[in-house]
């Protein structure tokens, strides 16, 4: 019906400027996979060049960005070209003929062109795709290269986290790979991946010159030495990452000031030591495989773990001798909620790609996160709207503004069934309803049902027995069964369930031989309303189709 409506619109477009009400300025950028392409813009009005392909060119405004600004008219529809029809651009991964893209509003919006239709490229579900950087380092007095991998569909008017990940000769194709998977991804018409565990970030891989030189450990490390766990040149190669590395990632792009570093063996042990450091510009921490055979060190690190306010990952291998007795030595002796201490079935190598999921899930662990919802809930003085605003406020960290959504409310909502919780669960309905984005009456249904709260239950049954939504009446058939035990088995009243089965018959016009079998196989059964159910089951003879929930033979035991 969608795609129906869309060309009917189309259509209508081409046929008619007239029903174009005025115009908006409105930016359009994109990124390019080519520092040499040349992009034009085209689409269903004279300003979109009316779908000529080589007739509003885009302004280069940086080597891999192209920007045009158009008065438009809403809904505006366009694709990109590099000249040609032949050489359309791809918005994604997947290279079979695209729909149109659609604006409904005057905004600023961003594209990511994957490639371009005369120089295809399989890359699968995901592209891996990267751009290495050469930057001099004043500090380090030497040119250091790094990885860059923006997130895909990158949005300069949104801001993201960054992970720095160090030893990027190994660490840079799991963290990036398991990121990938953790991120919410729509990846081609009609396959959608939609884990939603991390937020969009962007990822720095830094690839060393000198590895042990820049986070080799300070191996006689003494308890006199407080504050100095760094060797002279690890304590540089720190002051390059807090002072160059991280402000010009800031300058380029648009970062949230949420940074990760990740390290592993002796870049473990160095990102160890940054909650140490008041000006570390590191909020969460993810060391691996690290060596702590230094006892007064272990002492140390036992002292400042217990008050980090920094989120850190400590992982650690079970397989991996020598590399795991700091983390077993404290796993038991500090208790930290920002703390996560977890081993693994893993050897030194293996434990990267292992633990990679789990430490990313943790250092976002109050992003999309309702886990302490109920444990808040039991709370004295609980308040769901104090609740929401903190579960809004963690995502502003992460330079996310973001709304209650539907899918925060099932969540919630299944977390007070699953407790028996009948206060909780109405204050849920009640802050329900207060929303845009509201959860479907149908569910709301089943939930009060299920923890038998009757009353609201029955309210939104007077409110299907007031609607004339196709969508709500074909939702009210999809879930018939639970209607009918509701009616039949809690509340013993079959007959308003032959009530709400008449009211959706008269109201539908895609259902109505469905409706009228239900409401006579309800009715022959309970024995009531007789009269009614024999019209009914012949109005189902004299209108048969094939169906889902019937045939002709079920027809003739009506009785």
């Amino acid at each position: 019906m969608k795609h129906f409506l869309q060309t009917i619109l189309k259509g209508l477009l081409v046929l008619s400027p007239l029903l174009f009400f005025g115009q908006e300025i409105t930016t359009i950028r994109v990124s390019v996979p080519d520092k040499t392409d040349e992009v034009f813009i085209s689409g269903n009005q004279e300003n979109l060049g009316n779908w000529q392909a080589d007739k509003v060119k885009m302004k280069k405004i940086s080597d891999y960005e192209r920007e045009v600004s158009l008065n438009l008219s809403f809904p505006a529809e366009f694709k990109f070209t590099r000249g040609s029809w032949n050489s359309e651009g791809y918005i994604n991964n997947f290279f079979e003929d695209k729909p149109n893209i659609i604006l409904e509003s005057s905004e600023t919006v961003f594209f990511d062109i994957k490639s371009w239709k005369d120089k295809q490229q399989k890359y699968g579900y995901f592209k891996y795709d990267f751009e290495i950087e050469y930057q001099f380092s004043e500090i380090l007095g030497e040119e250091r290269a790094i990885a860059i991998k923006l997130p895909r569909n990158y949005n300069p008017n949104q801001k993201y986290s960054v992970i720095y990940i160090l030893d990027s000769h190994d660490l840079f194709n799991p963290f990036l790979v398991t990121t990938e998977l953790l991120t919410k991804q729509k990846i081609g018409d009609g396959l959608n991946y939609e884990q939603d565990n991390i937020p969009q970030v962007i990822i720095v891989g830094i690839i060393h010159n000198h590895r042990n030189k820049d986070v080799g450990p300070k191996m006689d490390y003494k308890i006199s030495d407080k504050d100095n766990f760094l060797t002279p040149t690890s304590s540089k190669f720190k002051d390059y990452l807090f002072t160059e590395l991280v402000p010009t990632i800031n300058k380029k792009y648009k970062t949230s000031g949420y940074n990760i570093i990740v390290g592993h063996s002796n870049s473990g042990h160095f990102v160890l030591n940054f909650p140490k450091f008041k000006d570390s510009p590191f909020n969460g921490i993810i060391a691996l495989s690290v060596n702590g055979e230094n006892e007064d060190y272990s002492n140390q690190v036992k002292e400042y773990l217990k008050i980090s306010k920094d989120k850190i990952f400590f992982g650690y291998g079970l397989l991996d001798n020598g590399f795991n007795e700091l983390a077993i030595n404290i796993e038991n002796q500090v208790k930290n909620e920002n703390l996560k201490i977890e081993s693994f079935i893993a050897g030194h190598n293996q434990l990267p790609t292992l633990a990679a999921s789990s430490a990313l899930k943790f250092i976002f662990n109050d992003y999309s996160n309702h886990y302490s919802f109920i444990q808040n809930s039991k709370k004295e003085n609980f308040s769901l709207e104090d609740y929401f605003e903190g579960y809004i406020n963690s995502h502003k960290k992460y330079g996310l503004n973001i709304e209650i959504s539907r899918n925060d409310l099932f969540t919630i909502s299944e977390m007070a069934m699953k407790e028996n919780n009948i206060s909780l669960f109405r204050e849920i309905i009640d802050f329900n309803n207060q929303q845009k984005d509201k959860i479907e009456n149908h569910f709301v249904f089943w939930l009060a049902k299920e923890i038998k709260d009757y009353e609201t239950a029955d309210k939104i049954i007077e409110i299907l027995m007031k609607t004339k939504d196709e969508e709500d009446i074909s939702l009210t058939y999809a879930n018939y069964e639970t209607y009918l035990e509701y009616f039949i088995n809690d509340k013993k009243l079959p007959e308003k369930a032959l009530r709400l089965f008449e009211y959706m018959f008269e109201n539908t016009n895609d259902f109505k031989l469905e409706f009228a079998y239900i409401f006579s196989k309800t009715a022959y059964e309970n024995k009531i309303d007789l009269m009614k159910a024999k019209r009914f089951k012949n109005y189902c003879k004299q209108n048969f189709k094939e169906n889902f929930i019937f045939d002709e033979n079920d027809l003739k035991l009506l009785k």
